[in-house]
This record gives structure tokens, sequence and C-alpha cells, in this order.
């Protein structure tokens, strides 16, 4: 593969930010070089793939939404984030990170989908029927990319949508949709509306569709046409069309390619080590440059005498039953002691085990902490349709009834809920995805699609917590129309683009 291909490769792995246009190597691509063969197209689907890697459980993505919602305290001697503390403004360094990653991945979608409409492909000695094929899977995997982190654009730097204010001027993202370079400030962006943002996502996720020939298949490393579907639901959830996402989620469920891990072992193994029936698409790492960001280590010791930066509440270690499969397999005991003395045994958070499937693999040190990116999994579409019928109010139900075939699954002995109401129901649902998607970086975006403020939990041990009890801790606690439920555009991106408009409630 030509050398100058792999810059953008190198440079837009969650490393770029749209602000940095005028940069090298963004432009540093001559046209007449790019894209064209088959294996550079291949090489450039290994991008996009390391990029989903780093980003689905990377610090930003996963970490940083679960350390300002309601669900962890902050050790003692740790000190006290910006996001914990929700003290920040727009210098958010997670959000710089953020908004950066999703750029940049939009940018790589970009580069691979003009480079498809440019190539020639007349060379039937190159460009055979299965080379076609590959490079239209490539394409297709340029769009899904493009409509995953346009989503998530969406959902930390814009309001949660609602259809009465989808079409306010500045409501929604900045980006583009096509790979156009330039250091010159009048041709960069400006937000587009909430209405137009989401009509981009679900016209790329249309065009991933046309493209990939891939059907699911149980824990695909690739993007499938059920990967497709998957997100499809988790997008029209968060724009309330409840018929898509019912139809589109009980679609995957209907299928049966994928089961609910319906036992301790199964659970163990979906976690903690390769037995997985649930994912619909997750990331492969086999070497230690494909690892991902090692998101455990916040949550367990790094080493012998250390403590873990964050751990659970007590209040969310009660929301799981002793006959819950997942409290074993999410929660270990744990003596700790902190940087200033004070010891406790405690429950820490380990989903994200030291020695997980892929430490035992490989030894590597690198691995610890890791586990193979789960972009989607069918536990979500069942809690997707769940929601959906009880928020339509018709036929809720059978809301009720996915929720229980969830909640078999995962408790021992479960004997099938009854609710009153739709709104009953709901209550459950909000319940069981908080305790379904548990650290995974879901919380903080639930809670604003439901319009909830957060409730700090009360610690487990309040000596061991950084800033405990009242005032501090357990008063962390903030109405649901807190501006910083959506999180500021990075300063910088402003500054090289003044076309961008800052979100309400922010200064300099």
């Amino acid at each position: 593969m030509n050398k100058k291909i792999l810059l953008p490769v190198m440079a837009l792995a969650l490393s770029l930010a749209s602000c940095d246009m005028d940069k090298e190597p963004y432009n540093a691509i001559p046209d007449g070089e790019a894209l064209q063969t088959p294996t550079d197209f291949l090489n450039m689907s290994t991008s996009l793939y390391t990029g989903f890697r780093g980003a689905v459980y990377g610090g930003a993505f996963c970490n940083a939404p679960d350390m300002q919602s309601d669900d962890f305290n902050s050790t003692f001697g740790t000190g006290v984030s910006d996001l914990y503390g929700w003290t920040f403004n727009t210098s958010l360094r997670e959000g710089d990170s953020m908004y950066g990653s999703c750029q940049g991945m939009i940018a790589n979608a970009n580069f691979i989908i003009d480079g498809y409409n440019r190539c020639d492909m007349s060379n039937t000695n190159l460009f055979t029927e299965e080379g076609i094929q590959q490079v239209r899977n490539v394409k297709g995997e340029a769009f899904f990319t493009r409509a995953y982190f346009l989503f998530y654009l969406a959902q930390y730097f814009c309001a949660d949508y609602e259809d009465a204010s989808a079409d306010e001027p500045n409501s929604g993202a900045s980006y583009r949709t096509d790979y156009y370079p330039s250091s010159d400030a009048s041709t960069y962006p400006g937000r587009n509306t909430l209405r137009q943002t989401y009509k981009q996502i679900n016209d790329d996720l249309d065009s991933a569709a046309l493209y990939i020939s891939r059907e699911g298949s149980r824990s695909s490393y690739y993007v499938t046409q059920d990967a497709i579907t998957a997100m499809e639901a988790r997008v029209a959830l968060a724009m309330d069309d409840y018929s898509t996402a019912i139809q589109k989620a009980e679609a995957l469920i209907n299928s049966q390619t994928y089961t609910l891990a319906n036992s301790a072992s199964r659970m163990e193994g979906l976690w903690w080590g390769n037995i997985d029936t649930e994912s619909i698409f997750k990331i492969y790492a086999q070497e230690t440059d494909q690892l991902p960001t090692q998101t455990g280590s916040i949550y367990l010791p790094y080493m012998s005498g250390s403590s873990p930066s964050y751990i659970p509440t007590q209040t969310v270690v009660n929301l799981f039953d002793d006959a819950d499969y997942r409290k074993d397999v999410y929660f270990m005991g744990l003596s700790m002691t902190t940087a200033t003395g004070i010891s406790g045994n405690i429950q820490a958070f380990c989903k994200f085990p030291e020695h997980g499937y892929i430490y035992n693999q490989t030894q590597w040190d690198y691995a610890r902490f890791c586990i193979e990116p789960k972009v989607s999994r069918i536990s979500e579409m069942y809690l997707i349709a769940a929601e959906a019928y009880a928020k339509q109010g018709t036929n809720w139900q059978q809301g009720a009834t996915l929720l229980n075939d969830l909640k078999r699954t995962r408790i021992a002995g479960y004997a099938d809920e009854t609710f009153a109401s739709a709104d009953a129901l709901m209550d459950e649902i909000m319940e069981e995805r908080h305790r379904e998607f548990l650290g995974e970086g879901m919380r903080l975006l639930d809670l604003k699609r439901w319009h909830l403020g957060v409730t700090r939990g009360t610690p487990q041990q309040e000596n061991l917590c950084s800033m405990p009890g009242l005032p501090t801790t357990t008063a962390l606690s903030k109405p649901a129309d807190d501006y910083h439920f959506t999180w500021p555009i990075p300063q910088n991106e402003i500054d090289t683009n003044p076309k961008i408009k800052q979100n309400p409630g922010y200064s300099n």
C-alpha cells in the first residue's frame, strides 16, 4: 500500500479533531494516489475497526459519562474530576477527546466513500467480482462508521432529540459528508439542525445496508446487516420513533441468531471469557497494537497495594439481587487502602476484569482490564423494544413479556412480574437498563433521554470516597434541566471555526 495512504489511518485513529484540518498529514494525500486497489480499501477498513476498538470502550466514550452520572464514587486521594463534580466548562478534556475522535472517524469514513466514488475499477484482473464485493463492503463499513460517530456527536454535544425543537438553528452537529481537507476556515461547516443531523445518520445506515453483503452472525467481528439493524434500533429509540425501534429490535430477537446468557457460567463467559452468544457486533484484538483501552483499570487496583480510582456506590450494588447472575460477574470483594491511609472492604467493579480472556490468551500486560469491545448485543434489543412498547402505550404488555424474557435469563428462579400500567413497566425497564449496562457508558445518555436528573448514590464507605457525605457526594445531584447534560463544543473548535455556535450555558 502507498505510504501516503497510511497517513490518514494513523492520524484519524482517534486522534484527529476537525479543528486540525489545517495540519499535515490530514491534507497530505494526493487525489491521484489514493485508494487504487482492493488492498488499499481493505487496509483503510482496518483503520475503521481500529477506531471502533479505541472508541467503544475508550475513556471518553465509556468511563467519562459514567463518572458524571450516579453509579460510582471517586476514592479519597484520587482527586475530583470536572465530570464527577459537574464543574466543567468549555475546556472539558474528555469532551475534546470525544469530539476529536468522532470527527476523525467521520473524516476517515469520508475518505473511503470519496475514494470509492473516484476509483477506476475497470481493470477486471485487479477488480474481480470478489474484489469489487470486498470494496463494496468497505464502503458500507464507512457509511456505518459515519453514522455511528455522527450519532454520538449528537448524543453528547446536542440536546436530546425532541420533534418539536428538532428544526431549531444550530441544534445539531457540525460535520462534512465529503473528504475536503482545507486550511481555509471559510469552508468549514456550521452546525446543522438536529433533524438534519439525524436524517444524515439514518441515510448513512440505509446506505450501509445497500453495500454490506454480510448477513448477521453471532459475535461478528465485522459490520453485518444485523449490526446495521441494531444501530437503527438504537437511533430510532433516541428519536422517540417507537414503531421503528420495535420493528428493528424484534427482527433481531425473532431471528434467534443471538441468545441471551442464561447462567452464571455464560455470564462469566460473556464478560470474562469468550463464550459469547449475545454479541451482534464486537471488535477483535489479536496483537498488542490492536488492544482496546484498559477500561477496567480505574475500577481495579493496577498493582499490589494500589486502590481503584472509582468504586460502585452502595446504591448501585443494592440494585442486584443475590440470585442475579450479574452480581458476581460485575462485583468482587476487595480490601483497599487509600493514598491517605484509610482502609475498608468494598465491592469493586470487575466487569472489565484484570485476568480476562484477552489477557489469559496473550499474557500481555497491555491486555489487563481489557475485553473485546461489544458494539451491540441482543440484550439491548430486548430493552429497546420493551421501552418502545411502554412509551408507545399501546400493546405495552408485549414490552412486559420482553422484559420478563430478559430477566428470566439473568436471575436464578425468576418469576415473571406483572405490571399495573405502562408507567409501572417503564419504571422497571429503567432499572433493568441500569443493571444491564452498568459501566458501559450508557447511563448518562439514558438519564438524558428520559429527562431525569442525576441523584448521586450513597457511598459504600464514606471516608473512602472523595467529597464524602453531605453537602458533597450525595449532594452531587443535578436536575434534568442542568445544561451539563449536553457537553460543550470544545473551545478550540469554535476558535478555529467561528461558524459553530456554543451550547447554551457555557462560557469561556
